[in-house]
């Protein structure tokens, strides 16, 4: 089978292919021998049949037809000179053609300025290291794409060109173009893309075809986030120019003006990095920044679909007050169009970059950050149809939003309000309440007035010793008598709150829902106005208390809610009340996930879902405006004062840290447990990793800081003769003791081991000393705190840092020694305002006591890193720990 490929009628729609003369079609068929060629037989004679059909109306016979051609279509001309060439069974002027559709072959023009008016196109074709004249070849032809014979050469072109552009670049000659039509070609390129053909100019006359001459920049990106782009140079009158290609080029381009606009770009956060066909790529959150910038200096931008990119002007915004609600509506204009910001939203939501603004036209979305309102609009509103709807309770988070936007009346006294307490209307405790506030506790007494008001809740985070508890009985005074009151306690202070409102408020009705004997009826609950209860009774009487229509319900010490996942933090949601206060001097004891707890008790809907909460809490340790949007959703929910802020008359206090060196037989021990424990469990966490041993390392870590106490702590060293071991730490506290004891001053000494408060009490019992005592299992606590407030022998007190942290007035001491450092500084802080409060005259010196090259100096120094978070929220030292896997390895290290 041999077919020769003679001519490409001038319409375009066919090829001819000749096959030997003395053979019909018929015997022609039956001569072929090849399965491959047979079909490629039956291929051609269906493109003669439509041919013929076409033309003359009926079907050639195959028996009879002896015309020596096939006409071949343009649709199928590709495919079978693919299959023909495969065979090697294609000629065109008794040469064998090498047919080639996989090579890239581009087609550009080569312009050449005759005068000022005239210039002359010729077409070229340039592949590998060829660059020839189309009108060289020896045969063109249609098809997708169109080809082209020059040689033993059959190409197609992968530039995308027209059959009919492709003709009149191979036969008009010469092709030259003045005024009007010089103008209309020139135009045609002016919408050219990079896949369509360039023009190259020939000589240096480019001031002959265009005006401008200095060429202006453009960024074509290529996908839809816009971090992949390519540069082009704009010369006018349709001559573009991709910086990356046509290098080698006989017209003159200005090298020194193209490389400062690749400067420019290069100077945003673009790089230069080949990808798929795209030279420069921006990280994506990076990309609205920069677009941004090469807007603002003139530069043009096209998007991926080729429509223009124009920048945000500004916003334009209209806020409605309504009940619990602010409802926004408005747009956001871009040059001469508008777009509704709750489509603006929208896209910002579907993490979209381009806002679709008219057909070739869009809008470049900015980056969130960089537009406070929008931001605000879109991590705390909710679209409804062409509004934006916010919640009142996340006012904190849309400081932008109102002091951008025109406010009406009612929302403008709303921000006073809530910013700094201006505005806040003074709330006057009632007749009933007799006592007298303290300026600051006024403002408290107003901020949870403002609070309960507008259907908010909050956290009354005073520091310990400001009156917490008087301001809070002021608020409850504004009420009528017949309203419910719920408040929840540790049980140690059920009995100190009932004290409490019996000094101030002697006419309200009171009852502790406590012990074996408490009611178990709502009828009798039904009878006060205040209940008492603690927080394992609010467990077990759930269902009891779920019945009551209560007025407030605040929960006191309310860290003990701060772990959403107990029964207790459970209990507390459950229960319905108008208003709901949180009243803790550490509202976060343990790590910043614990706010999350006490606001989904408060105001569920403020943090959305606590993975969510959590996952924010990481990114702040990398990303600061993780930790502003918390601080400021927060800010208006929470008071916290401190005692230098308000207390003039808090005595002075003087913080010490007394480093102390082990004595050689402690030392001795404590490297000896180390070395042990590192030989043991050190295997396991290099074979097996540090997770799956962390309650080992914790019990080893338990160990070394019991070690630095007092090496009799440890049960495998208490065998061992006592006389022979001691403590450098235990020996210095009991000279303090002796000398303070000496110089009729009274101490508080904090520990977090009963087991070491044992060891101290059998010391002074030696020496004949007399002390009070209390830990978690004391009976009678008033009673022992009584007596050491009153007792003048009675010097020292020993304390467990849990049992006596908070609930206790001990202004009778002068020195608070905090034996053994605990993770958390708030708790440490607790225990020192025992003594450290309002009302006392004389010093206080606060000291705590540190082993040095022991486990307790790193932990000194983790409480310091870790403080960070914390002081950024609240702006105070409370600063608690949580033990990461990091934080282990450190300890242990």
């Amino acid at each position: 089978m041999t077919l020769k490929l003679t001519e490409v009628i001038k319409e375009g729609y066919h090829h001819r292919l000749h096959y030997p003369l003395a053979k019909n079609l018929a015997k022609w068929k039956a001569s072929i021998q090849q399965d491959r060629e047979k079909e490629i037989f039956t291929s051609l004679f269906k493109e003669e049949v439509n041919y013929q059909t076409k033309l003359i109306g009926r079907s050639p016979s195959l028996e009879t037809t002896t015309s020596p051609f096939f006409h071949i279509s343009s649709n199928q001309a590709v495919n079978l000179l693919n299959l023909l060439g495969s065979l090697q069974k294609i000629y065109l002027n008794n040469k064998q053609l090498v047919v080639d559709f996989v090579g890239k072959v581009e087609f550009y023009y080569e312009v050449f300025p005759l005068n000022t008016s005239q210039i002359e196109i010729k077409g070229h074709l340039k592949w590998r290291d060829q660059d020839i004249d189309i009108a060289s070849c020896d045969c063109i032809g249609p098809g997708k794409p169109v080809w082209f014979v020059r040689g033993i050469s059959l190409k197609g072109i992968t530039t995308f060109i027209s059959w009919k552009e492709l003709q009149r670049a191979y036969q008009t000659r010469p092709w030259i173009l003045e005024g009007s039509q010089k103008a209309a070609f020139l135009e045609e390129f002016e919408e050219n893309d990079s896949n369509s053909p360039q023009l190259m100019i020939k000589g240096h006359s480019i001031e002959n075809l265009y005006k401008q001459t200095e060429p202006l920049p453009f960024l074509i990106l290529k996908d839809r986030s816009g971090g992949f782009a390519d540069l082009w140079l704009n010369y006018g009158n349709g001559l573009k120019i991709a910086f990356h290609e046509l290098k080698k080029t006989s017209f003159k381009r200005q090298e020194e003006v193209e490389k400062n606009f690749e400067k420019d770009l290069l100077e945003t956060d673009f790089i230069k990095k080949n990808v798929g066909t795209s030279h420069y790529y921006c990280p994506l959150d990076k990309v609205a920044k920069s677009l941004t910038f090469l807007l603002e200096i003139g530069w043009v931008i096209l998007d991926w679909k080729e429509n223009r990119v124009i920048k945000q002007d500004h916003i334009d915004l209209k806020l409605e007050d309504a009940p619990q609600m602010i409802k926004i509506k408005g747009s956001v204009r871009y040059e001469t169009h508008e777009a509704d910001v709750s489509s603006v939203l929208g896209a910002f939501n579907r993490r979209e970059r381009f806002i679709q603004l008219n057909p070739g036209t869009v809008g470049l979305l900015p980056e969130l950050h960089s537009v406070q309102e929008l931001k605000e609009l879109a991590e705390e509103g909710k679209i409804i149809g062409q509004e934006v709807h916010i919640k009142k309770s996340h006012i904190g988070a849309l400081s932008s939003l109102f002091d951008r936007t025109e406010l009406p009346s009612t929302l403008s006294i709303f921000k006073q309000k809530w910013e700094n307490f201006k505005g806040v209307e003074t709330a006057l405790p009632a007749p009933s309440f007799e006592g007298h506030l303290r300026p600051y506790q006024q403002e408290g007494l107003n901020w949870l007035s403002f609070l309960f008001n507008y259907g908010f809740h909050g956290i009354l985070a005073d520091e310990m010793g400001l009156g917490k508890t008087v301001q809070v009985l002021a608020f409850i005074s504004r009420f009528a008598s017949e309203s419910k009151h719920l408040i929840v306690v540790p049980t140690s202070l059920l009995f100190n709150w009932k004290n409490e409102i019996c000094r101030f408020l002697p006419s309200c009705s009171c009852y502790i829902h406590q012990g074996s004997q408490r009611a178990n009826s709502i009828e009798i609950l039904q009878n006060y106005s205040i209940i008492l209860t603690s927080y394992t009774t609010l467990r077990l009487d759930l269902s009891l208390l779920q019945k009551l229509d209560l007025n407030t319900l605040i929960l006191d010490e309310a860290q003990q809610i701060k772990n959403a996942h107990t029964q207790t933090f459970q209990a507390a949601c459950s229960l319905s009340s108008h208003f709901r206060l949180c009243i803790t001097g550490t509202p976060i004891e343990n790590h910043l996930g614990e706010l999350w707890s006490h606001f989904h008790f408060l105001i569920p809907d403020l943090f959305g879902a606590e993975e969510s909460f959590n996952a924010d809490i990481q990114a702040a340790s990398a990303d600061r405006r993780y930790l502003d949007r918390i601080k400021k959703k927060v800010a208006p929910f929470i008071l916290r004062r401190q005692k230098q802020e308000v207390a003039k008359d808090l005595p002075a206090r003087i913080d010490q840290i007394v480093w102390i060196e082990m004595s050689e037989s402690q030392r001795q021990h404590y490297e000896q447990f180390l070395a042990n424990f590192k030989r043991n469990l050190f295997k396991k966490i290099e074979a097996e990793g540090i997770t799956k041993h962390r309650l080992e390392v914790l019990e080893a870590i338990l160990r070394l800081r019991q070690i630095c106490c007092h090496p009799l702590l440890v049960s495998s060293i208490i065998e061992e003769k006592e006389d022979l071991i001691t403590s450098a730490k235990f020996d210095l506290l009991m000279q303090d003791l002796q000398t303070i004891r000496e110089e009729g001053r009274k101490v508080l000494v904090y520990s977090q081991f009963t087991s070491m408060l044992k060891l101290m009490t059998r010391y002074a019992n030696q020496q004949g000393w007399t002390y009070a005592y209390l830990d978690g299992s004391t009976q009678n606590r008033e009673k022992v705190v009584t007596e050491f407030q009153e007792n003048l022998e009675q010097s020292i007190f020993f304390i467990s840092l849990k049992a006596g942290g908070v609930g206790l007035n001990l202004t009778a001491a002068d020195y608070v020694i905090l034996y053994d450092p605990w993770w958390n500084e708030a708790v440490e802080e607790q225990a020192i305002n025992r003594a450290h409060r309002i009302g006392r005259q004389e010093q206080v010196i606060a000291k705590r006591f540190v082993v040095i090259e022991s486990i307790e100096e790193k932990m000194m120094k983790l409480k310091a890193a870790k403080r960070t978070l914390v002081d950024d929220i609240f702006d105070f030292e409370a600063a608690p720990t949580q033990l990461t896997i990091e934080d282990l390895r450190y300890l242990i290290s």
